[in-house]
């Protein structure tokens, strides 16, 4: 987390979490989680007032530690509202604030833990199990922390009861954050760099702040725009509000924490360097945010107390504990066979699948029956219904049973649908099927249902049951009625530029060729990253005048990224388009290169990838048949995996088979807008319908 997120919150209390007296242990471990193979950030569990385990990310990047909104009611402790606000990247956002009477992490107890309970924009799940908050350094600073990122274990020590390794840096503790000097050096391995970086565990990279003439990169780092994130931001604020232009710089070596280490091609992100100051500090000097890629294979030492850090190697068996795993066995140790928590352990399942070496769907059959049992529990609400029922469906939806998934939710009425984000996929199945009346009924129950909406959630809802209603206008040729619904929509959550791509849709079936242009001419300007918008955009082109702006546009788009996120394949696709099959090539092999070929030889998702750059670019399609078909047979009907095979059939110019695989994967997403279009652009060229 980064220190614009809880920086400013300040809880003036005597109560900042206070090892018990004569309670504690002096020395204790506790297990790091993670949300998945590989995860960044690491989460630990910690015995709540009610003696219910709860998840929190161990951040200390958070001066103060944060407790969830729903947590803090089941606890029943005393919430103080309107306590403050938070001043984060994404903007002012009010909070609460709370005590927790009482932790217990492992052996360890911690009193009047002070929280701010209902900070916008903090996450609310670690992959799919709900997180409980956030223990920053109002906790952490009691002790001196051991986190052995190598063996996922979290050591607790009574201050002075451990020695740092011998080289240990001086670390600054202030207002809450901890800060550390850093030497990095450049790609070049001859330009170092000194730096105060702040100690941030709940970050995952190294983010630069500060001005440019303290630091000589030149000629060292490229520039682009990418999404950075943070605390504040409303739930209606749109993507294209979080784009920073940033310096990527790459590095070699590292000096942190009394160790020089290799980092040989890391990049960090760079901001803030026109400015006089940085955005992390009022004086003059550059600043790192220092996080996850730094420590991953370290033990990082923080001691609070003595003013040190370290990082030293890590000895003892590597382990990695998945949090999915670790909560569904807790569960049923606890609870054993009772079905309320079938909901629960049929997400933890699903998102175990594909994980570990359990046999290819054991965990989607495993999460059904969950679900099956849950759904026989008498005294369930409308709300736990909806999300099994939706659960269920996204299940055999993966799976390619749309007849199951189908069948799982139409005992959901449309504000069910509305609330658990399955309107547009329920509409555009029924309009998929042949049925667009049906389609719009169940669209007209979900603009009913939301047409009250006051707060920022309900009108997220209200937008998308206008967009569901668009969706079933357009299936039915109404063009009018869905442009109109789709302005509404946007305009429900206070952004102009909202649903461009479906706008662009209805324009064209409107012959407004020049129309559809200009907007997904704007989405390009919005995310130059997103690869379809490009496409789109060249397929739209019939004519020298608009040819040469396309150029033009997708130039200008290309130079704003760093190349790591230039979209290649889309560029192989809009180079064609053009009929510059060279640059096509080109550009092909260099994505394919990027890409595909260090994913390992037995994935599915290598034959895909390689499978889909060559039918952008119309070359090897013997081949390229060959590899999807395999990778369909491995990991099933797969919506990406069935696009890809419409292009490749395409570039076969079997059309009938373009449109067959093309209609298969929009059946299996049928709220991605993108496979809407391609099902009539195969249609628009002959290929069905």
């Amino acid at each position: 987390m980064s220190p614009l997120a809880l920086a400013s919150i300040v809880i003036a209390s005597g109560a900042s979490g206070r090892p018990a007296e004569g309670a504690n242990p002096t020395h204790a471990y506790v297990d790091l989680l993670r949300p998945g193979p590989g995860g960044e950030r690491v989460y630990v569990q910690a015995t709540l007032p009610d003696g219910v385990p709860g998840l929190f990310l161990v951040d200390t990047g958070a001066s103060v530690s944060v407790l969830s909104e729903e947590t803090a009611l089941r606890l029943g402790i005393p919430i103080e509202r309107g306590y403050g606000y938070v001043e984060g990247l994404g903007g002012r956002a009010p909070f609460d604030r709370a005590v927790i009477p009482s932790l217990t992490l492992g052996d360890v107890v911690v009193e009047g833990v002070d929280v701010a309970v209902g900070v916008r924009g903090v996450p609310e799940r670690a992959g799919l199990v709900p997180l409980d908050g956030i223990l920053g350094t109002n906790v952490w600073a009691q002790f001196v922390m051991e986190v052995d990122y190598p063996r996922d274990r979290l050591g607790l020590h009574e201050p002075g009861s451990v020695r740092l390794p011998r080289r240990a840096a001086p670390m600054a503790f202030e207002n809450g954050h901890v800060f550390s000097l850093m030497t990095a050096t450049a790609q070049d391995r001859r330009t170092d760099v000194d730096l105060i970086v702040q100690l941030d565990t709940g970050a995952g990279d190294l983010l630069l702040d500060g001005p440019a003439p303290l630091i000589d990169l030149e000629g060292q780092f490229t520039v682009g725009v990418e999404p950075i994130y943070g605390i504040g931001a409303s739930e209606i604020m749109p993507p294209s509000e979080f784009l920073v232009e940033t310096r990527r710089v790459g590095l070699s070596k590292v000096a942190l924490g009394g160790r020089r280490f290799s980092v040989d091609g890391f990049q960090a992100r760079w901001v803030g360097w026109e400015r006089a100051t940085g955005l992390l500090t009022d004086d003059d000097a550059i600043i790192g945010l220092a996080g996850h890629a730094l420590f991953a294979r370290h033990v990082a030492w923080f001691d609070f107390a003595g003013g040190r850090f370290a990082l030293q190697p890590s000895h003892g068996k590597r382990r990695s504990l998945d949090v999915h795993a670790v909560v569904l066995a807790q569960d049923l140790d606890t609870y054993g066979d009772d079905p309320r928590r079938g909901l629960l352990r049929a997400e933890i399942e699903a998102a175990l699948d594909g994980t570990d070496d359990a046999p290819p769907g054991a965990h989607l059959d495993a999460a059904l029956r969950y679900l099956d049992a849950f759904l026989t529990v008498p005294d369930l609400t409308p709300d736990e219904v909806a999300q099994a029922r939706t659960l269920m469906a996204g299940i055999h939806r993966f799976r390619g049973d749309l007849d199951a998934a189908w069948e799982a939710e139409r005992a959901l009425d449309a504000g069910q649908l509305v609330a658990t984000g399955e309107i547009v996929a329920a509409v555009n199945g029924l309009a998929l099927a042949g049925d667009p009346a049906a389609a719009l009924a169940l669209a007209e129950r979900a603009v009913e249902a939301t047409r009250d909406a006051s707060d920022n959630e309900g009108k997220i809802e209200q937008s998308t049951a206008l967009v569901s209603r668009a969706d079933a206008l357009f299936a039915l040729g109404r063009l009018d009625d869905a442009r109109a619904d789709l302005m509404a929509a946007a305009a429900a959550v206070e952004n102009p530029d909202a649903h461009l791509l479906r706008r662009s849709r209805v324009a064209l079936a409107q012959q407004d060729r020049y129309g559809a242009i200009a907007l997904v001419r704007r989405l390009l300007q919005l995310y130059p990253s997103e690869g379809t918008f490009l496409w789109f955009y060249a397929l739209l082109v019939d004519d020298p005048g608009t040819a040469s702006t396309f150029e033009a546009d997708m130039e200008h788009a290309m130079s704003r990224l760093h190349p790591p996120f230039q979209p290649l394949d889309f560029q192989v696709a809009a180079r064609r388009a053009l009929g510059q099959q060279d640059a096509a090539l080109d550009l092909m092999q260099q994505g394919a290169a990027r890409d595909c070929h260090d994913l390992p030889q037995s994935d599915s998702s290598r034959d895909n990838c390689i499978a889909w750059y060559h039918a952008l670019a119309g070359v090897d399609l013997d081949d390229a048949l060959v590899r999807v078909d395999r990778a369909l047979a491995k990991d099933g009907r797969r919506s990406d995996y069935l696009d890809t095979k419409a292009m490749v059939h395409l570039a076969r110019g079997e059309g009938a088979l373009a449109y067959e695989a093309a209609l298969d994967a929009a059946r299996l997403a049928p709220d991605d807008i993108y496979m809407l279009w391609q099902v009539e652009r195969m249609a628009a060229r002959g290929a069905g319908g």
